[in-house]
């Protein structure tokens, strides 16, 4: 799943697709990645 750099819209892409936003033409897509927690103990 990316994200599109000008319309933001999520999109999917499969290993054949190009590089791409569908919406709007935009080239630039950003990696959507899960929000890791970290949790460190303090002293």
């Amino acid at each position: 799943m990316y994200r599109c750099g000008s319309c933001g819209k999520n999109v999917e892409l499969g290993s054949e697709d190009p590089i791409r936003c569908p919406f709007c033409g935009y080239k630039i897509l950003f990696k959507e990645r899960p929000g890791i927690v970290k949790k460190v103990k303090a002293r």
